[in-house]
């Protein structure tokens, strides 16, 4: 039960992450590959930090990959506008 935390984490500040770019009238394609990019980092980090703490960062780092995951099904098979600034 506690590997949830912070996988939630992790997809809690993804969802910040995508928000933001929203908000700075991003593009879903923009902000789903900022999403990624921030994903990545956080994964090369936690190899790179190794050890116990190295282990946690990455588990937050797959809390951020499932959030780019159902992110991108969602605007896959939901349908909306072709204005893409009608989401937020």
């Amino acid at each position: 039960m506690d590997i949830f935390i912070p996988i939630g984490i992790g997809f809690v500040i993804n969802l910040v992450v995508f928000i933001v770019c929203k908000i700075l009238k991003q593009s879903n394609n923009k902000s789903l590959l900022l999403c990624l990019i921030s994903f990545i980092a956080v994964l090369l980090s936690s190899f790179i930090i190794g050890s116990w703490l190295g282990m946690g960062i990455g588990v937050i780092s797959s809390g951020m990959l499932i959030f780019v995951i159902l992110t991108v099904l969602v605007i896959a098979f939901v349908p909306h506008n072709k204005d893409d600034s009608t989401l937020i």
